[in-house]
């Protein structure tokens, strides 16, 4: 195993290990989990069986097995973001209903709130 490989190898370990923890400490979702790590086993997968670039490459009718590469690895970043952005609209949403229910909670326990204080100075 080359060099390069060693340190592509070590980079996916310890990031697959970053992902890990922050999954321990609940920063992140367990689907958000499993898409990192499936980039990360798909990284060092890569870095120990360097002729699986040449096979995709050849496979997606690509003659420059870097390119194969660059192009996997930029679409699983873009479906990596399409996917967050729709959490962030799906969430924009949330975050809207939730101040329409307090808007109306609100208004329905001010009346309440103005006829005790009412009824207390008298």
């Amino acid at each position: 195993m080359t060099r390069s490989s060693l340190l592509v190898l070590a980079f996916a370990l310890a990031f697959a290990v970053a992902i890990l923890a922050s999954a321990r400490r609940h920063r992140t979702e367990e689907r958000h989990t499993l898409a990192w790590l499936l980039v990360c086993a798909a990284i060092a997968a890569l870095a120990i069986w360097r002729p699986a670039i040449d096979l995709l490459a050849r496979a997606m009718g690509i003659y420059y097995a870097p390119s194969a590469l660059f192009f996997l690895s930029l679409a699983a970043v873009l479906w990596i973001v399409f996917r967050l952005s729709l959490d962030v609209a799906r969430q924009k949403e949330q975050l809207r209903t939730l101040a329409q229910e307090v808007a109306i909670l609100t208004v329905e326990r001010e009346p309440a709130a103005t006829f005790e204080h009412e009824r207390e100075s008298a």
